[in-house]
C-alpha cells in the first residue's frame, strides 16, 4: 500500500506517461502522414483537393462549423464546472499501469469486487466512469464541426474524418452513458462508508 507522498508521485509519473504516449503518437501520426504525402505525390493532392460545393452547401457548412465549435466549448465547461477535470488530475488511476486500469473497469461494468483492498481503486474507477458523460458532447461537437467542414470543402479527406469521428461519436454514445449507468449502480451497491478491512 502506498502512502500519501508516494502516490501523489506515482499520480505525477503516470500523467506524464500518458502525456508522453500523447506526444508520440501525434508526432507519429503526422510523420506517417507526411511519407504518405511524399510517396503518394498525386494521389493525396486529390484527396486534399477542394471541391466546388453548392451554396447550400458552403451556407449549411459553416453553420455546422459554428455550431460543433460551441458544442465542443460547452462541453469542456461542463467538464471544468463538474469538477471533472480536477478529479481526472488527481485520481489514484494516474498510480496504475494501463492493463491494471482494464482490470478495474472491467471489474466495475461487471459489479463484482474480488478482494476487499480492491475496493478503494473500484470506487476511485467508478467514480470517473460515473462522470464521463460530456465525453458524448464533446464528440458530437467535433463530428458537427467536421460534417461542416465536409459540406464547405468537398475534399474526399473530409468524408474520412467525417466517418472516424461518426464512428467515435456513434461508440460514445453507446459506451459512456451505459459504463456511467454501471458506475453510480456500482457506487451505490458499494457505498464510501462500506468497510474495507477484514
Amino acid at each position: 500500500m502506498m502512502d500519501g507522498t508516494g502516490e501523489r508521485q506515482e499520480i505525477r509519473r503516470g500523467r506524464r506517461r500518458f502525456r508522453l504516449l500523447l506526444a508520440g503518437t501525434i508526432v507519429a501520426f503526422a510523420l506517417v502522414s507526411f511519407l504518405l504525402g511524399a510517396l503518394a505525390d498525386g494521389f493525396w493532392d486529390t484527396w486534399l483537393e477542394r471541391g466546388d460545393p453548392p451554396g447550400w452547401a458552403e451556407v449549411t457548412g459553416e453553420v455546422l462549423m459554428a455550431l460543433g465549435v460551441v458544442i465542443e466549448i460547452v462541453a469542456l465547461v461542463q467538464m471544468f464546472r463538474s469538477g471533472g477535470y480536477r478529479a481526472n488530475r488527481k485520481s489514484r488511476l494516474w498510480a496504475v499501469d494501463w492493463r491494471r486500469r482494464r482490470e478495474l473497469v472491467r471489474a466495475v461494468r461487471r459489479g463484482v469486487v474480488e478482494s476487499p483492498d480492491d475496493l478503494p481503486w473500484l470506487r476511485a474507477t467508478a467514480a470517473q466512469l460515473a462522470g464521463q458523460r460530456w465525453i458524448v458532447l464533446l464528440l458530437a461537437g467535433l463530428a458537427t464541426t467536421n460534417l461542416g467542414q465536409g459540406l464547405l470543402s468537398f475534399a474526399p479527406i473530409w468524408l474520412v474524418l467525417l466517418g472516424l469521428t461518426g464512428v467515435m461519436f456513434g461508440i460514445a454514445c453507446w459506451q459512456a452513458p451505459r459504463d456511467a449507468r454501471r458506475a453510480e449502480a456500482f457506487l451505490r451497491r458499494y457505498p464510501a462508508a462500506a468497510p474495507t478491512d477484514a
